[in-house]
């Protein structure tokens, strides 16, 4: 599954790639039933725009992931560690160590490779890295304390919507997916990612944001823009690394610790996001950066003072 406008093809391979099990094996078959993939595999996800992921067992009984396509090649060979985030032709994947259940990955590196040219080096090597969405991906080092890195698993529900204790391999990305997916929830339940140095990326591993001011946290683009925080302050960049929204705010929309506020911009309108400055004052700036409603005092309410094109709004 994918982002965006990547969602309806994603949907439309996992039909005709669907993972079956054979004697203690997995491997594909197509909407039809017949055979596309043989069963030879230790582990197979759910298709992802016409790829799957799989496992083989090691000499020392250690799953290596590796990528197949409907045609049974091996677009990339079971010789990670793990694989995941397969979204626009481009996968990560780790090598390192592993906990003893699998669960999760601590203290290795993570890279990409393009399915379509896995050859190819796609820059360095870090402690964590998001998907490409749109041509960009975050990458993360250098964090305040060690992060790990969750394998990612959906419960498979039964007729009656109940988890029949068995579970699928995520293996792409969904029109939902967070960076907080990737991450093992503390005690609370609740997944707290520690600062780091975070980077924007293109798909040659070049860095569209300046390395040298890397951002402490990063958020998710959506509509074109995604939060950022560097020096306990917040703003929001798009998707050519520009900062639209300059990093001078204690507080702005979506990011972590913030609340709703009462209205929110239609997304047909363009990106509009809130920001608060120290006095708890509430403003909303458009993807250029510019005024939309100015400061207000406010929970995220408008005054019956300011002017307000009602047509922008979503209540």
């Amino acid at each position: 599954m994918c982002l965006g406008a990547f969602l309806a093809p994603a949907a439309l391979s996992a039909q005709t790639m669907i993972p079956f099990e054979q004697g203690g094996k997995w491997g594909y078959k197509n909407a039809q039933g017949e055979v596309i993939v043989e069963a030879k595999y230790a582990e197979a996800s759910s298709a992802v725009d016409g790829y799957g992921l799989v496992a083989r067992e090691s000499d020392d009984d250690v799953l290596m992931w590796g990528v197949v396509t409907s045609d049974g090649a091996e677009a990339l060979p079971l010789d990670y560690v793990y694989v995941d985030l397969c979204n626009e032709g481009i996968v990560a994947v780790y090598r390192g160590p592993v906990d003893d259940d699998s669960l999760y990955f601590d203290d290795g590196l993570w890279w990409f490779v393009d399915l379509a040219d896995p050859g190819r080096d796609m820059g360095p090597r870090y402690s964590v890295v998001g998907p490409f969405v749109d041509g960009v991906a975050w990458v993360g080092s250098s964090f305040s304390k060690p992060v790990k890195r969750q394998m990612r698993v959906m419960p498979i529900l039964d007729k009656k919507g109940k988890p029949t204790g068995e579970e699928n391999i995520i293996f792409g990305v969904s029109q939902s997916f967070m960076l907080e997916d990737m991450f093992i929830p503390d005690d609370s339940g609740k997944v707290v990612i520690p600062d780091g140095e975070w980077t924007l990326v293109d798909r040659d591993g070049k860095a569209v944001t300046d390395p040298d001011r890397a951002y402490e946290a990063v958020g998710m683009f959506e509509d074109g823009l995604a939060w950022v925080k560097r020096g306990g302050l917040f703003g929001f960049i798009n998707q050519q690394g520009e900062e639209v929204i300059p990093v001078i705010y204690p507080m702005v929309q979506d990011a972590p610790g913030s609340h709703p506020a009462a209205l929110l911009m239609r997304p047909e309108n363009g990106a509009v996001r809130w920001v608060m400055n120290g006095d708890g004052k509430t403003a909303w700036l458009n993807e250029k950066g510019e005024v939309v409603i100015d400061f207000t005092d406010s929970d995220g309410r408008v005054s019956v003072f300011d002017k307000v094109d009602e047509s922008m709004w979503d209540y």
